[in-house]
């Protein structure tokens, strides 16, 4: 998610979109990429070293990228290096996984990836509105936003189950018409539309962080509730 967070706040600055709203979140999500990553290595098992040291470089990479001034070239090397990042971040969570971590249940993974969507269609969105007009951008947007669409409807299916999510999915809802609205017509934007766009991203990411929380939350108790029943570890 910080990948893509850090892509779109760039994208920003290029395009002069709430600027000092978009140079905090830039150097937060820096920050907090380098503070995440430096916790990883302090938890990871040797054949995660690697991969934690190849993230670690992709960070500083991208974090020199950004610092600088914005512009079209730096915008270009920065959606090369956060689309890297992204994989290799996967590669990691992966690599915990299969090294004995806990996986994580269903919902809260899916909720987690909702946050990644929600900044990863943003950012296509407005990188697409500058020089780099590129099929891909497009194509990327579009398919991030309707990912994320397709999820909510699994959510809507756990609403009896989790029912402290209701709201949630309703407010992400009624965020995600603005953005669908602004790729009806991303050929030919109102600049307003760049603001929506940016605004919108930060509000659902937002309530997916607190979804994500109400997820981990809910089995944390039922793991505990279960756990002198099985006399099991939850």
């Amino acid at each position: 998610m910080l990948s893509q967070r850090v892509l779109k706040a760039y994208s920003q600055l290029v395009l002069g979109v709430m600027p000092e709203k978009a140079s905090i979140i830039l150097s937060s999500s820096v920050d907090e990429l380098r503070s995440a990553n430096a916790l990883l290595q302090s938890q990871a098992k040797a054949p995660l070293d690697t991969d934690l040291r190849a993230q670690a470089a992709l960070v500083d990479k991208l974090a020199a990228v950004v610092s600088a001034p914005p512009t079209a070239k730096g915008l270009q090397q920065a959606v090369v290096l956060s689309e890297e990042l992204l994989l290799n971040a996967e590669t990691v969570t992966q690599g915990f996984i299969k090294a004995g971590g806990d996986a994580p249940s269903a919902m809260v993974n899916l909720a987690a990836k909702q946050r990644m969507l929600s900044q990863r269609a943003a950012a296509a969105y407005l990188v697409y509105q500058t020089e780099a007009r590129s099929p891909e951008m497009k194509a990327r947007a579009t398919s991030s936003a309707r990912q994320f669409m397709a999820a909510l409807s699994v959510f809507e299916d756990a609403k009896a189950e989790f029912p402290a999510i209701a709201d949630r999915i309703d407010l992400a809802r009624m965020q995600m018409i603005f953005f669908d609205n602004a790729l009806s017509n991303i050929d030919n934007p109102r600049k307003e539309q760049f603001t929506t766009v940016a605004a919108t991203s930060e509000r659902v990411l937002s309530e997916m962080d607190l979804m994500t929380r109400d997820f981990i939350k809910q089995l944390a108790t039922r793991n505990a509730t279960a756990s002198p029943a099985t006399g099991k570890k939850p």
